[in-house]
Parts: C-alpha cells; sequence; structure tokens
C-alpha cells in the first residue's frame, strides 16, 4: 500500500507482526505490533528489529505506550469509519504532551479532504488504499497556505502590524485594537 509522507509517495516497509513468531521475520525489516502484542513481547521484539511500531486503535489509550515512545519508530492511529475522529486527539497528544518524534501515520478510512488538518494535528503519513487517488493526495497538502488557528504544523510566529488604512483606499475592512492595562479598544475603519 503506498505512503503519502512529505510531499512524496512511498512504498510501506513496515510488516504487521499479526502473530507470527518474532524468528519467522528477518531482524531487518520493520514490524509492527499491536498494543496487546507490544504488552506480551514489546521487549523482545525491540531487541531482534531494528525498527519497531505500534498501531493503535482508537480506543487505545496513547497513555499506554509512554514507556514504548523512545524504541518506537512509527505509531500508526487508525481511522476505523469516517466519523471517528478519536486519531486526531491521540496524534495530537503523541506530539504535543507526549513529545513523540518519530512517524504518526494514519491508517483505515482516512479521507483526503482531512488531509491538512490531519498534518496540522501531527500526523506526518497518510497509508492510502487507493493507487489512483495519490495525485489529488498530493494537492491536498497545498490547498490551503495560510491558517486563523495555531497548529502543530507550524511554529508561532509574530503578529506582523497590519499596514494602515487610508480614507477611500476600498481595501475592505480594515481594524486595529488598542490594548491598555484596563480595557481593550477596537478602533474600526469601513
Amino acid at each position: 500500500m503506498p505512503i503519502v509522507k512529505h510531499d512524496c509517495v512511498i512504498e510501506d516497509v513496515w510488516r504487521p507482526l499479526n502473530g507470527r513468531d518474532l524468528t519467522e521475520i528477518c531482524p531487518n525489516e520493520s514490524v509492527l505490533l499491536s498494543l496487546e502484542e507490544w504488552r506480551s513481547i514489546g521487549r523482545a521484539a525491540a531487541a531482534r528489529f531494528e525498527r519497531i511500531g505500534i498501531a493503535l486503535a482508537p480506543d487505545e489509550a496513547v497513555e499506554d505506550i509512554v514507556d514504548a515512545l523512545p524504541e518506537l519508530d512509527l505509531v500508526a492511529l487508525s481511522f476505523p469509519k469516517f466519523n471517528d475522529g478519536r486519531a486526531f486527539s491521540q496524534a495530537r497528544l503523541l506530539r504535543e504532551r507526549l513529545g513523540f518524534i518519530g512517524e504518526i501515520r494514519a491508517t483505515g478510512h482516512v479521507i483526503r479532504d482531512l488531509f491538512l488538518f490531519m498534518q496540522r494535528s501531527g500526523f506526518d503519513a497518510v497509508a492510502v488504499e487507493d493507487t489512483r487517488a495519490l495525485t489529488p493526495w498530493l494537492a491536498a497538502r497545498r490547498r490551503f497556505t495560510g491558517f486563523y488557528q495555531p497548529a502543530l504544523d507550524h511554529e508561532d510566529e509574530p503578529d506582523e502590524a497590519p499596514a494602515p488604512a487610508t480614507a477611500g483606499s476600498g481595501s475592505g475592512t480594515v481594524g486595529q485594537v488598542a490594548c491598555g492595562t484596563d480595557s481593550v479598544a477596537a478602533l474600526w475603519a469601513y
């Protein structure tokens, strides 16, 4: 299955363990474990394989893998259906609160319209099931260039003071906000 990551399409090199014995898998492979597999054989898998990842279901708490995060290269978060957005919260918690720096991948029923929001929430890769839709997925990242809300994909940038409006400039609504110690006053020119 192709992966869209950082404006590129790459092949998925991660292999789910799916209950197989650890000795059946080459040590240089990248292995993806479920949370249950991590709990039972995670330390042995981390000692055997160069790269380890965990796939979390939406009902599994990211706090359950806090101790494992330093050993993980990937956390795959699932969107089981289009109206289940718990993975957005999981990604944000992983990046912002827990400081995870590895790959956070969206899997399952991912919707291209939400790709930019996924990135702003902390995702950096998406597993795309329909290979015919790769070009629109790549274009979705650049759909918007400006944002009103802060997010994880941009550093805080200092606010620039708006250019002063001149009478009759026809520039639309322009405002200035003057902040004092006791009050805030907004002056608007139409």
